[in-house]
């Protein structure tokens, strides 16, 4: 029998659906993925307060037959609000976050901790709506709860200002006439031996694969990466500069240079007071400050402790750190998106802060319109641009080499040994210190020439 979630990996890969079944033991999840599924339960349990007072048909801790069963008997009995309500048909099991009734008739409310509707979404609602229709309930309609990203917490989690639903009656209707084949077909890759299907962009969207690190070790995608990397080598020799520009830039950026970088992280549900879902929470900064070409730079840093809200301890410091002239550098807009984010959420800061977004420059633009090479033409990214430029530096040493890394270490900070918390917060420090560093030895290789 196919489940919900199964229908769904049918969708995105066939082999996908054939692991699923018969090698879960290859399931691999980052600290990121847990995260996710661990706040998808608790919006789940908060969005059933949203239509308080259901009764909850699941017997076990799966959908099942008595699961089944039980939803007959909420339904027959006149409950008006069930939880998990579970339908079968087809040789497809599904069951429903919220069934309630509105004006005597059946709405359908799909849980997603997410703060928009996605297709993906739609293509949920329309198996849900499918088999329950072809179990014999009548729905009237069917919505994605998702979170209000206008909400701003204060306090307790408020479910019914937190959540808001969208219908997608009109827009799951596109996908129903497509049901039947695919369950048949997806019933069917179950009587085969297991599919080959070489890895590609299915793999990440409209999620990553949670069996991506056993398809890439096997033959047939080691050899395709190979050719990808091959085929993927670009010259580093720069092919275009546009020293005029450059030497403007330098003219209105002189020393003292600052160069600066956040660290931070987003939850579904709101986590301190003064903040929305999925909103970006600045929990560290690396700050590194060059008086002139000849001195050694200095280097300030902040980092939360994985509990409060880290936010004014760290608009405080970083204030401090900044002083009050010189060039703040930095790669893209995310600091300055950080900052503005700052000033709505603590208006008490607004005139300091306003200050530094004053000084902020970005630096991407000069190695993305005026000094390029092959190998960053297209993609001009820091991550892309260090290597390129400045062999020297490598993230290939430290224990935590991108922002996903240091957000999935800093959620888990509180429950860490006084040891662990030691070496957590050691590694993390390294990471964003190597941003700022070279952000600022960019900076040197301008002058340079």
């Amino acid at each position: 029998m196919l489940s919900k979630s199964r229908y769904l990996k049918g969708l995105k890969c066939s082999k996908a659906l054939w692991l699923n079944k018969f090698k879960k033991d290859e399931v691999y999840y980052s600290e990121n993925t847990k995260a996710i599924f661990s706040q998808g339960n608790t919006a789940g349990d908060l969005a059933q307060q949203y239509f308080p007072n259901g009764e909850l048909a699941l017997v076990s801790n799966y959908p099942d037959s008595k699961a089944i069963a039980r939803t007959k008997e909420l339904i027959a009995n006149g409950v008006t609000t069930i939880y998990e309500a579970t339908f079968a048909t087809e040789n497809t099991l599904i069951a429903l976050d919220i069934l309630h009734k509105i004006k005597g008739k059946w709405h359908a409310f799909e849980v997603k901790s997410t703060s928009s509707v996605k297709e993906e979404h739609v293509r949920d609602a329309a198996i849900q709506y499918y088999v329950m229709t072809n179990a014999g309930i009548e729905i009237e309609d069917i919505s994605i709860m998702h979170f209000d990203r206008n909400y701003v917490r204060k306090g307790a989690i408020i479910p019914t200002q937190l959540f808001t639903y969208e219908s997608v009656f009109r827009r799951m209707q596109n996908y129903l006439n497509e049901i039947p084949k695919n369950i048949e077909a997806f019933l069917e890759v179950y009587q085969q031996e297991e599919p080959t299907v070489t890895i590609g962009t299915h793999c990440d969207n409209p999620y990553p694969c949670e069996f991506a690190n056993y398809c890439h070790q096997l033959i047939e995608n080691k050899e395709l990466l190979e050719n990808k990397i091959a085929q993927k080598v670009l010259s580093t020799e720069v092919n275009y500069r546009n020293t005029i520009a450059i030497q403007d830039f330098l003219n209105s950026n002189p020393y003292p240079i600052y160069s600066l970088d956040f660290e931070s992280i987003m939850y579904g549900i709101p986590e301190h007071d003064d903040s929305r879902p999925y909103q970006q929470i600045p929990f560290q900064y690396s700050l590194h400050i060059q008086k002139n070409a000849t001195s050694k730079p200095e280097h300030f840093e902040f980092l939360g402790n994985g509990r409060e809200d880290p936010r004014e301890e760290l608009i405080k410091s970083m204030i401090t750190a900044c002083g009050s002239h010189g060039t703040i550098l930095m790669y893209s807009h995310f600091e300055k998106t950080i900052i503005n984010g700052l000033i709505r959420d603590f208006p008490k800061y607004t005139i300091p802060l306003e200050h530094l977004i004053d000084r902020l420059v970005d630096l991407l633009p000069v190695f993305k319109k005026h000094l390029k090479t092959e190998a960053t033409q297209k993609n001009a990214s820091l991550k892309n641009v260090l290597p390129t430029f400045l062999t020297q530096f490598s993230y290939d040493d430290l224990d935590i080499q991108n922002g996903m890394a240091t957000m999935d270490v800093y959620r888990n900070l509180s429950n860490l040994s006084k040891s662990e918390l030691l070496v957590a917060r050691k590694n993390m420090l390294e990471y964003c210190k190597l941003d700022t560093l070279a952000v600022l030895e960019l900076y040197k290789l301008l002058c340079e020439g």
